[in-house]
């Protein structure tokens, strides 16, 4: 009898351990990342590099920047994640609602100017890239191209790097009537891949061999020439979580993306690290 107590007292030692384990599985909270598209794949690979030493659950959506934004300051995700700085009126809206955010420059990013391989031209200036985005640049002869209407290749609504081509380098936040709208830099990538008189711009890190990158100003998209201050289209990328909610796994996922294995991660996919970036003063 006594062993069958001993056995009996075993299992049920089991049992609970189980049940607990499992509980605590069930009510782990899950970390919600929302925002930009571009990142997407960056982050991806950080939270599942995070996850593998680490109790944790993160979820992803890639909505757009400014959707991640809105969606901090609705309280619908604990991370946002914008390939923009936040802008005045949701920096107002967030002091409004008395929200406190802090913000984190993870990486930084070039921006390319990309053509039809077929294209004959090799580089624009920044002035004449801003007038083909504004449309005061309709044909492709004004840029000593051969002569073809420009199809004008841009971002939507959400994106944060629509809104900081057109504030930080256009000028303008009026694009050209009739551009070809796209989510992503990928769907920019095939879209301009098929049309020969088409222009559009991508985060360097998507670059492929069926569209052809174009020099700003002369000089070639390198770290070292954004650095010299010869190429201009750089970005920070941003990391936002409300001050209230930066303890836990959002506390520890961000400084794990802000140490030296998130840092090196983030250089493998394709962007550069914040402490190997020395941007020239403004």
């Amino acid at each position: 009898m006594t062993k069958k107590i001993k056995f009996f007292a075993l299992c049920l030692m089991i049992l609970m351990a189980l049940v607990m384990q499992n509980c605590g599985k069930k009510g782990e909270k899950v970390v919600e990342i929302s925002g930009s598209r571009t990142m997407g794949p960056m982050l991806l690979g950080l939270a599942e590099s995070y996850k593998k030493n680490n109790n944790a659950a993160l979820a992803m959506q890639e909505l757009g920047s400014l959707k991640g934004i809105s969606s901090i300051l609705e309280g619908k995700c604990d991370i946002a994640s914008s390939s923009v700085k936040m802008p005045s009126q949701q920096i107002f809206e967030a002091q409004r609602k008395g929200i406190v955010l802090k913000e984190f420059i993870v990486a930084y990013d070039i921006i390319i100017p990309i053509a039809h391989p077929s294209n004959k031209i090799k580089n624009l200036f920044q002035g004449q890239l801003a007038d083909i985005y504004t449309g005061l640049i309709k044909d492709w002869k004004t840029v000593e191209g051969k002569p073809g209407t420009i199809l004008v290749v841009d971002r939507d609504e959400f994106s944060g790097t629509r809104l900081l081509m057109s504030e930080r380098f256009f000028e303008s936040n009026t694009v050209v009537e009739g551009s070809i709208k796209k989510k992503t830099d990928t769907d920019i990538i095939a879209y301009v891949a098929m049309h020969p008189t088409s222009v559009g711009y991508i985060s360097q890190r998507f670059i492929n061999k069926s569209v052809k990158a174009l020099n700003i100003n002369s000089f070639s998209a390198t770290q070292e020439n954004v650095e010299k201050g010869y190429y201009p289209l750089y970005r920070e990328l941003y990391l936002y979580v409300n001050e209230k909610s930066y303890k836990g796994n959002v506390k520890s996922f961000i400084e794990y993306c802000m140490g030296k294995s998130g840092q090196d991660l983030i250089e493998k996919t394709g962007f550069i690290p914040v402490n190997r970036m020395n941007i020239p003063t403004k």
